[in-house]
């Protein structure tokens, strides 16, 4: 089986021209994937695309999903701040939400959200390089959740040309495509449509996002929020 959440920022560096002026400098961000612990205990993995939008989710020792994150993120200086939609696996609650923080670019990150949660977590050089269908593919065994669904087992594929099906579970299968981001990133582009009476975000539902995959890990993370952005679909699975 084999494995898929997001914070931004910018400090400028200064950069001479030869005999044409200054040449516009470059900026660095929070953008990356971030791994870490909250003060419970419990994983926390962040990914910040280059464009600002977050994803994130936290994960028990269990391994079950507890909580999801999507969020638009700006920074000034050192600090960064932001707004989204926390999905709550445990209560079945989709609520909004802000969060702040400080970062050191690609070195740490911490965070504190408006529900009293807290994170601090590192940056993760994976995230530099380009996301591979080719060394992504396979089938994974895992588990699928969203705020209005209990954890389901479930098993998911990923083909070489970017095909994504996961199988009926209780009523409910998905099919979909994941493209490797134009950004060059580790990041997966992901579309998925689900069809069954049991389907948690309805049948014929569409749910867009993101995923990752973890050669050292060999695990496969699939993070998406329907049309209306009132639920999500989050997978964790294992080759």
């Amino acid at each position: 089986m084999k494995q898929l959440v997001i914070w931004g920022l910018s400090i400028f560096l200064a950069a001479c021209g030869g005999g044409g002026g200054d040449a516009p400098p470059p900026s660095i961000t929070a953008e990356g994937l971030w791994k870490g612990a909250d003060p419970a205990g419990s994983a926390v993995t962040l990914l910040v695309l280059g464009n600002g939008e977050t994803w994130g989710i936290t994960t028990a020792s269990s391994g079950a999903v507890t909580s999801a994150l999507h969020g638009n993120t700006a920074s000034s200086s050192t600090t960064l701040t932001g707004s989204g939609q926390n999905l709550n696996m445990a209560s079945h609650a989709v609520t909004a939400i802000t969060y702040t923080g400080t970062f050191v670019p690609q070195t740490s990150i911490q965070v504190t959200t408006s529900a009293g949660s807290s994170f601090s977590g590192a940056y993760q050089t994976i995230y530099n390089q380009s996301a591979s269908l080719a060394t992504a593919s396979g089938r994974f065994l895992g588990a699928g959740v969203s705020a209005s669904s209990p954890v389901q087992l479930a098993q998911m594929s990923l083909s070489s040309s970017g095909a994504l099906t996961m199988q009926t579970v209780q009523e409910c299968a998905a099919t979909g495509t994941a493209a490797p981001s134009p950004s060059g990133k580790v990041i997966f582009d992901v579309t998925l449509t689900f069809t069954g009476s049991a389907c948690a975000l309805g049948n014929g539902a569409t749910a867009k996002g993101i995923a990752y995959y973890e050669a050292s890990t060999q695990r496969l993370l699939v993070m998406t929020l329907n049309d209306a952005q009132s639920d999500g679909f989050i997978y964790a699975g294992q080759n």
